[in-house]
């Protein structure tokens, strides 16, 4: 200060350069932090989206190769699209008659879609085939379960499973002999 009681000119300017640089700062950080999640989904969203459109058009360009109608079956799996699924894991059924895990990704499709005795049916089919595999039988005891609304055939072929797996996990992690005690002891409710 000079002896009046006064800042320097010079002061001033750096104070207010301070106070611009340290409020700038600030507004890039709060708005880093309070960017709103949905930036990160909707890019999620368009990624999806656009190997959606590289999947289909690598099967409609070479509409023989099974596996291509596979992959484009799994992505609409993965997207939540059963409608598309179903059709798209059709046409790979067509090309790879008997693929068992294809043919329990679809069961699994005409579940979400409420098809839950075409579902039942198709896992029966791949139960013929090889009553070990794992998935076919842990998601059917889901759909008769959930789907169909029978606890009991549900119980006997999560018993079945344990039998074959014991290690078996839902996919939340869940040991399907812990979904056994838990259902054998709340039933759910009819």
């Amino acid at each position: 200060m000079d002896p009046k009681g006064m800042i320097k000119k010079e002061r001033v300017y750096l104070y207010v350069a301070a106070a611009l640089i340290i409020g700038f700062l600030g507004g890039v950080m709060y708005s880093a932090y309070r960017a709103p999640a949905t930036d990160a989904r909707q890019e999620a969203g368009h990624q999806h989206e656009a190997a959606i459109a590289a999947l289909e058009k690598a099967a409609q360009d070479n509409p023989t190769d099974g596996q291509a109608w596979v992959e484009l079956g799994h992505a609409y799996f993965d997207t939540g699209q059963a409608k598309q699924a179903i059709a798209a894991y059709n046409k790979a059924l067509e090309l790879l008659p008997g693929d068992l895990n294809v043919m329990t990704d679809l069961g699994v499709m005409y579940h979400q879609d409420n098809q839950h005795q075409k579902a039942v049916e198709l896992f029966d089919q791949v139960l013929h085939s090889n009553p070990e595999h794992e998935q076919a039988r842990f998601n059917k005891g889901v759909v008769l379960l959930t789907g169909l609304n029978d606890p009991k055939a549900a119980l006997a072929e999560w018993k079945i499973l344990v039998r074959y797996h014991p290690m078996a996990a839902a996919p939340s992690g869940k040991m399907v002999a812990d979904l056994i005690d838990q259902l054998e002891k709340e039933p759910p409710k009819q």
